[in-house]
């Protein structure tokens, strides 16, 4: 068996925990990102793709992490900024402690992780259109901060803007390592999530995801939710999702080239 097959079995035995919690304590979630274009473009996870986001509204997403410590099995962890001071994502990520992965985009194989699921929180922004954008400007600059601590870890291949790429250039020259710790920015970045109320927001969504600010969404587009078939289950996905895919990705439906069918991960070891 491939280690993709492999990888979205691991994913879907934790995502069925994942949802059992959520069940318990009538928590919302939302699938986001890759995970709700698999669903409408395949029925389930995008063929190269192995791994599963979820998004829940901040206070859902604050509970799940008081209460899903004492609920995982043994072998799964929960983890996030909070809970291990080396850990380098501002998201939490539930670990299969089973597995042994490295990601591509690094491949050190000295420098594993473990098959995970991301979880994600829905946040607010500010409803009028400069301070949504002073916002979108405060978030990023301690995102880009928070990256700049992990200088090994920057994904180079990205698709980014010529301004990017050229801010890029000239952060990596400044010895970040001796003006702020990745901590402290992740931190920061909490406080300014946490300072948006979800509920009152005409925009909502996920800043902290792989497309960032294309994340963020009219908040109608989420609504109450719809299930929709996700390989052998049905899992609540946004409302509107043609209107969040395009916004996010533009032409979903359309295949991406072969050469930017990205893989995240690769198994090292399973234990029996």
């Amino acid at each position: 068996m491939k280690d993709i097959d492999l990888l979205h079995q691991i994913d879907l035995k934790i995502l069925k925990e994942i949802l059992k919690i959520c069940d318990k304590y009538k928590l919302v979630y939302y699938m986001i990102g890759g995970t709700m274009l698999g669903a409408i473009r395949h029925k389930g996870f995008i063929p190269w793709d192995d791994d599963i986001d979820l998004g829940l509204p901040r206070d859902d997403y604050e509970k799940f992490l008081e209460v899903a410590p004492k609920e995982l099995s043994a072998n799964l962890k929960l983890v996030n900024y909070k809970t291990d001071s080396n850990y380098q994502y501002y998201i939490t990520r539930i670990l299969d402690l089973n597995t042994e992965v490295i990601e591509e985009r690094i491949g050190n194989n000295n420098k594993y992780t473990h098959a995970s699921i991301d979880i994600f929180p829905i946040d607010g922004t500010p409803n009028n259109f400069i301070l949504r954008k002073i916002y979108f400007f405060r978030v990023m600059y301690h995102r880009a901060l928070m990256s700049l601590c992990y200088k090994d870890s920057i994904d180079r291949k990205r698709k980014r803007s010529f301004f990017e790429k050229f801010l890029l250039k000239i952060m990596e020259r400044i010895p970040i390592e001796k003006l702020t710790t990745p901590y402290k920015q992740k931190s920061k970045i909490d406080v300014l999530l946490r300072s948006q109320n979800v509920k009152n927001s005409k925009y909502i969504g996920n800043i902290m995801g792989a497309y960032r600010t294309r994340e963020i969404v009219p908040a109608d587009f989420y609504g109450k939710g719809k299930f929709y078939d996700f390989e052998n289950l049905r899992l609540r996905g946004v409302e509107k999702y043609d209107e969040y895919l395009k916004y996010t990705y533009g032409n979903y439906m359309e295949l991406p080239p072969v050469e930017k069918r990205k893989v995240h991960f690769k198994i090292l070891k399973i234990k029996e």
